[in-house]
């Protein structure tokens, strides 16, 4: 088994998948994209996801995306940053993500990544028709983005990594599900080749346990420093501590989840997030998208979430 570009390890270490500022009245607020990206930059981050379930990707328009995209971009060049980005480009209809694939490669994204067809969950074959399609439109490597209640419950890491091989510039996997037997075995199936990283924040070092090279995740976006003090604690052989940075982590992530109401809807934490930026680091990105929650958040909901994290001392 082989796979384009895995030699080099694109992705290592942390990468926060950013929520996108949004403006009151619509569209992207680039001043508050250019505030995320520098001040992330200066967390020790490895890099970034956009787009995706936390950047609100499926529920914004394709110009939106392609505005959070270009702007990142442009930021990090601004700053001379060779950081990868990856960019979630899957739509509904297989043309826009093919368009959203080419604009990310034309303003200089490294990779692009996609879940299963919205339209068709849990279809592996179909699925691979469709990352076909994208992937094929560049020349950026691909990642799949398996996320758990999508995925076909019939694979075997042996059928996943023999059917993505049809996949043009398979690269990876952003693996968000607990099912981490299943990741291990597809990462030793591959023989080590695939560039793999896992998605639960909340397991974030049980994954670097089971051959994750690193983690792409939602709660990266307000503590990050956390986040990367796990992965260089793990690569550099301290488990007790990584461990325990877990546990600490784990407390920020339970106190955002009962306040977010996630097991109602997991991406009722984006609002969570925003209002973390907005009253611990003074980025105001604007509200998620009424299609990204189940409930309507107001300021003293914003208050009550951050008194709480603050207490725990966490950066």
């Amino acid at each position: 088994f082989s796979v384009t570009m895995a030699q080099d390890k694109l992705l290592k270490g942390v990468l926060p998948a950013l929520v996108t500022p949004f403006l009151v009245d619509g569209g992207v607020d680039t001043s508050a994209v250019e505030q995320l990206v520098k001040f992330h930059l200066q967390t020790g981050v490895a890099g970034f996801y956009l787009c995706g379930s936390t950047g609100e990707g499926l529920n914004s328009s394709i110009e939106e995306r392609e505005t959070m995209t270009a702007t990142v971009m442009a930021t990090l060049k601004a700053v001379d940053s060779t950081l990868p980005v990856v960019v979630m480009v899957a739509a509904a209809e297989v043309e826009d993500a093919v368009r959203l694939a080419k604009h990310a490669a034309s303003v200089g994204a490294h990779a692009i990544s996609c879940v299963v067809p919205p339209k068709q969950p849990k279809d592996l074959a179909k699925a691979v028709e469709y990352w076909t399609a994208i992937a094929g439109a560049t020349s950026l490597p691909f990642y799949v983005y398996w996320i758990a209640g999508t995925v076909d419950t019939s694979v075997t890491p042996d059928k996943f990594l023999t059917m993505c091989h049809q996949v043009p510039n398979f690269a990876g996997l952003k693996f968000t599900d607990t099912n981490f037997y299943m990741f291990e075995q597809i990462v030793t199936k591959s023989k080590g080749a695939l560039n793999a990283v896992t998605g639960p924040d909340e397991m974030m070092a049980a994954g670097l346990m089971m051959s994750s090279d690193g983690a792409i995740g939602s709660t990266y976006n307000i503590h990050p420093k956390l986040a990367v003090a796990i992965y260089t604690a793990f690569t550099q052989g301290n488990v007790t501590e990584a461990k325990a940075l877990q546990v600490r982590m784990n407390r920020n992530i339970s106190i955002l989840l009962k306040h977010c109401k996630c097991y109602e809807k997991g991406t009722n934490i984006v609002a969570g997030i925003k209002a973390v930026y907005k009253h611990k680091y003074g980025i105001a990105v604007g509200q998620p998208k009424e299609a990204t929650l189940s409930f309507t958040p107001d300021e003293a909901w914003e208050q009550a979430l951050v008194k709480e994290l603050m207490e725990q001392d966490f950066e």
